[in-house]
């Protein structure tokens, strides 16, 4: 099936999701292991949806000091581990419905599916995706993992024309990247999102969506822009 922008969409939160869940058990953990060095103070709680079971997200889990925080019960749940439990809970039933290796973490079970969904599973996928990335990521407090798209002079959105408002999503290995519109914001004017206008839309994209915010893989971006690489964050 060919790569809709609903579909890069989809891999690009997946990818995205995968880190900020990477970002919030390295929390988590040493969240226990401050707990139980006592450089933290305070119970900690650390939900069994999180340590105890094995998954791709970095690490597995630790039911020693599972055991050993679950003893001091009544606690104060985690913020990063609470986080990390409520995600994997709403995971792990769609990535079950998936094919995939015995004890895949379930946000790669859901990737690797990805590419064989209809086009609106994988609009209905990505939309999931992305929500549960936003929740991670407001836990951790950080944002996204994306870059301007920077050149010999600013580059210019394929679609809508605009100069300097194209981003280089950089979650994932970098064959994975994709490229995003920020859209404009005329003086007096409220925010134009750079959305496709379906068939015969200047971004040139296979399977053109009306109404779907633009992406594009970042190796297609950087042959129309070129010289263009992405740059730090201002």
């Amino acid at each position: 099936m060919s790569a809709t922008p609903h579909h890069l969409h989809a891999l690009a939160a997946a990818w995205s999701l995968q880190a900020a869940l990477a970002a919030l058990e390295t929390a988590a953990k040493d969240a226990i292991d401050g707990a139980l060095d006592g450089s933290r103070h305070g119970d900690v709680s650390i939900p069994s949806q999180v340590f105890g079971r094995r998954h791709g997200l970095g690490g597995h889990g630790d039911p020693v000091a599972d055991l050993a925080l679950g003893a001091w019960a009544p606690a104060r749940p985690d913020p990063y581990a609470a986080a990390l439990g409520g995600i994997l809970r709403e995971l792990d039933p769609i990535a079950g419905l998936l094919p995939g290796a015995p004890g895949m973490d379930p946000v790669t079970r859901i990737r690797l599916a990805v590419p064989a969904m209809s086009a609106l599973a994988a609009e209905r996928t990505a939309a999931a995706l992305t929500r549960l990335d936003q929740s991670a990521r407001r836990t951790l407090g950080i944002g996204p993992d994306r870059h301007p798209l920077r050149g010999p002079v600013p580059p210019t959105c394929p679609a809508c024309g605009a100069r300097a408002t194209l981003h280089v999503q950089t979650a994932g290995p970098e064959a994975a990247w994709t490229v995003v519109c920020d859209g404009t914001r005329p003086p007096g004017r409220p925010h134009q999102p750079c959305l496709c206008a379906g068939a015969g839309c200047g971004c040139g994209m296979e399977g053109a969506t009306e109404g779907v915010a633009h992406i594009w893989p970042r190796t297609s971006v950087l042959g129309a822009v070129a010289g263009a690489a992405p740059g730090p964050t201002n």
